[in-house]
């Protein structure tokens, strides 16, 4: 069976467990650059400073993420719908369980 992407859903993007799974890769990407990394910038900085721009940066990072992950969607449906362009097409096989 092939199937065809020929629109994507802002909405559903937003709302689904996509900026949820982006916050939290963001968060672990905050650790590791404000504690485990050693930056001499972040030495004077206390440990609720980092814990504070740990939070901020995720949460800077979610948004950012997700207005180009929006972006991303919206160029693709005018491609798709407007232009006529073909989209993302998959080719599944059905398998059979005995």
């Amino acid at each position: 069976m092939k199937l065809e992407v020929r629109n994507i859903s802002v909405g559903s993007l937003v709302g689904s467990s996509v900026p949820f799974v982006v916050f939290v890769l963001a968060l672990l990407g905050g650790v590791i650059t404000f504690f485990i990394v050693p930056n001499p910038q972040f030495g004077l900085m206390s440990f609720g400073q980092k814990v504070l721009s740990v939070g901020l940066y995720a949460l800077l990072y979610t948004v950012i993420a997700t207005a180009v992950l929006v972006f991303a969607a919206f160029v693709y449906n005018v491609m798709t719908g407007v232009l006529g362009l073909r989209g993302v097409s998959f080719d599944i096989e059905e398998i059979h369980q005995d």
